[in-house]
């Protein structure tokens, strides 16, 4: 069995994965594209975002899309950043304990249930309303993946935007978007 279609078994096997496609050549730059023009568009109304993430992955021989349901375990690691330069100002936490701590903590606010600012690190709207800081889809690696990934090797991953879902779902999930579902990018290195 070739090894791509190797990889594609074994992610298809993963819990929460309802189904896995290698991405074509050609999808590559058509995806950037869309996900270059969802950053022109404010992130969740507040402001710019990159998504470094997929720029990485799709660098990477090989790219998978995986389809996700609700029992896909994203894990604990911060799949979004507040980013000011190269510091990080703010983030998604998903670790339970880790927002209990946070939530005593004076200098942090929340923006959303799961997503902190550090008050002593941004002025916070005004960086953002002048673009000083910048949301940020980073790349994950094997070492910060969801659970179910550390069964594979020589890897990283990334979520697109939701143009970017869209995208795929339509391109490989015969257009459907089920509510529940999502999609997640493995880009595989050589070796």
């Amino acid at each position: 069995m070739p090894k791509d279609d190797q990889i594609l078994v074994r992610i298809r096997c993963l819990k929460g994965i309802q189904d896995a496609f290698v991405l074509e050549e050609s999808d590559r730059f058509r995806l950037l594209e869309v996900e270059t023009e969802a950053e022109k568009k404010a992130f969740m109304g507040l402001g710019m975002c990159y998504n470094s993430g997929i720029r990485e992955v799709l660098r990477c021989p090989l790219v998978v899309v995986a389809i996700t349901n609700m029992d896909f375990d994203w894990g604990c690691q911060a799949h979004i950043l507040l980013k000011k330069g190269e510091e990080i100002v703010g983030e998604e936490v998903r670790d339970p304990t880790q927002i209990q701590e946070l939530e005593k903590d004076e200098n942090v606010w929340f923006l959303h249930k799961n997503f902190v600012i550090y008050k002593d690190k941004v002025d916070f709207p005004s960086d953002i309303v002048t673009k000083k800081c910048c949301f940020e889809l980073p790349a994950l690696t094997r070492e910060q993946s969801a659970p179910g990934f550390q069964k594979l090797t020589n890897y990283i991953y990334c979520s697109p935007s939701t143009a970017g879902d869209v995208f795929l779902k339509k391109k490989y999930y015969q257009d459907m978007d089920e509510w529940g579902t999502g999609t997640v990018l493995l880009g595989f290195k050589e070796g």
